[in-house]
């Protein structure tokens, strides 16, 4: 049973949990819904992302799978949009999905429950292993996650980025805190997964040429997640919340991550602190360590296709109060 909370709260709708309408005259139009998870030691994790480009005519899948040792991944990024099946609010199916695809050892799929509060995600392939004594080995993988939102969807908005906005067409985000529960196989080995996270949609035009940093921490006492954005030629943009459970979700009003990067090393991508301040005026402050991560390729979605260092880090956070925490945090830099 998924918790009661008011869904519209940052002004997103039912029917934003399915697909948009685009505008053809955007090229880099682009519709995505990603879900991260990980346990409560950090020893299994996953980030999956399904985004599409309707205008390039194409669709964008990774999945990432992390069992403690290993990080095994699938990365599609010229499917054919024609091959996704895309459902709707209002197409009278009480079992429709968000999203589904099936083709050539692939199968990922989205089926909402209760819309903006809980939906069942199901991918099957097969998958690349980064790391490990099997490294380099195609091994098939499952994964069943129940995904229940535990607060509201957050949203900015649309925004006033001319870039990320068209003409007589809806274009938001939200952010949404989970907790959730289900299966990941490995080469027939089946391991139960609780975990927390967050959940991403975001329709719009999406360019890719920018610089962000998107920290999330999700555990038994509070969600909380901040991200900065630099747009070139744009100051830097910063937004996020902080959720204590059973208290109201409320924006972050001010974000400041101090991080250091290490390049040559995206499984020990970053480490660094933080200091977040919440509109009531709470202060949350720490440190960030990095448990495992791993390089993601988008380097095909530049105007001037080239290698950014794009990283999502699996991390480990030292609270000021002395509390600890697992959480992601996913950097994009221009590579050096």
């Amino acid at each position: 049973m998924s918790a009661e909370f008011d869904v519209s709260k940052f002004g997103i709708q039912l029917k934003d949990e399915y697909h948009h309408p685009f505008s053809t005259d955007h090229p880099d139009w682009n519709e995505s819904y990603f879900f991260d998870w990980y346990d409560a030691t950090g020893s299994n994790a996953g980030h999956c992302r399904v985004g599409w480009h309707p205008v390039q005519q194409r669709v964008l899948f990774w999945l990432y799978l992390y069992n403690g040792t290993e990080w095994l991944v699938i990365e599609e990024y010229r499917l054919p949009f024609s091959a996704l099946q895309l459902g709707c609010e209002d197409d009278g199916d009480s079992k429709k999905n968000a999203f589904s695809y099936k083709g050539w050892g692939l199968e990922f799929k989205y089926q909402p429950q209760q819309p903006l509060r809980s939906g069942e995600l199901r991918v099957s392939g097969f998958a690349r292993v980064l790391c490990g004594t099997r490294q380099g080995m195609v091994k098939p993988v499952q994964l069943e996650l129940n995904i229940n939102a535990i607060g509201p969807p957050y949203s900015r908005g649309g925004g006033e980025v001319d870039s990320h906005s068209a003409a007589n067409f809806s274009t938001d985000r939200y952010e949404q805190p989970t907790k959730s529960q289900g299966l990941m196989r490995i080469d027939g080995e089946e391991t139960e997964l609780i975990v927390r996270g967050e959940r991403d949609h975001s329709w719009g035009p999406r360019p890719w040429d920018m610089g962000w940093q998107f920290f999330v921490v999700n555990n038994e006492h509070f969600s909380l997640l901040a991200t900065q954005v630099q747009i070139p030629e744009w100051p830097l943009i910063t937004m996020g919340y902080y959720h204590g459970h059973g208290e109201e979700m409320e924006q972050l009003s001010e974000t400041e991550l101090a991080l250091n990067f290490d390049s040559d090393n995206p499984t020990q991508a970053v480490s660094g602190s933080f200091k977040l301040l919440c509109e009531s005026g709470r202060k949350i402050q720490g440190t960030i360590e990095t448990i495992s991560g791993t390089e993601i390729d988008i380097t095909h979605t530049f105007s001037t296709p080239h290698r950014s260092e794009y990283r999502r880090s699996l991390i480990r956070c030292s609270f000021d109060d002395g509390s600890h925490s697992i959480g992601w945090l996913e950097c994009n830099r221009d590579a050096k």
